[in-house]
C-alpha cells in the first residue's frame, strides 16, 4: 500500500493539467490531524480553492474562493460536499477544469489502438 504521502502526489499529479497552479500546504493548523493534508488550488477559471485530503473523509472544500464573481454559478454549489477523489471535486467547483479533463479524456482515448 502507498505511504500517505505518495497518495497526495498522486493526486496532485492527477490535476496538474487542469489547473493554474497547486501546492501542498504543510503549516496549515488541519495538516496536523493524522492523515490529512491540505492542498491548495488555483483554478484556471479564477479560483482558489483551499481543499482537505482525508484517506477517511475524501475530498471537500476548506476555504473557497471565487475571483470572477460569478454570483449565479456560486449560489449552486454545494461546499459541504464529499468527493472520492480530487479530480471530481474539481469537475464539480470548477467548469474549466471540467472541460480540461474531458479534453484530456479525448486525447487519451484517441490514443488507443485497437
Amino acid at each position: 500500500m502507498n505511504s500517505f504521502k505518495e497518495e497526495i502526489d498522486d493526486a496532485i499529479n492527477d490535476i496538474e493539467y487542469g489547473v493554474e497552479k497547486v501546492e501542498l500546504i504543510l503549516d496549515h493548523p488541519i495538516s496536523e490531524i493524522n492523515q490529512v493534508a491540505v492542498i491548495k488550488t488555483f483554478t484556471k477559471d479564477n479560483l482558489e480553492l483551499l481543499i482537505k485530503m482525508s484517506l477517511v473523509e475524501g475530498y471537500s472544500i476548506i476555504e473557497y474562493i471565487n475571483k470572477t464573481k460569478d454570483v449565479q454559478f456560486e449560489q449552486d454549489l454545494d461546499l459541504q460536499k464529499s468527493f472520492d477523489s480530487l479530480p471530481n471535486l474539481l469537475m464539480y467547483y470548477s467548469p474549466e477544469f471540467q472541460k480540461q479533463f474531458g479534453l484530456k479524456l479525448f486525447e487519451r482515448l484517441s490514443n488507443i489502438k485497437s
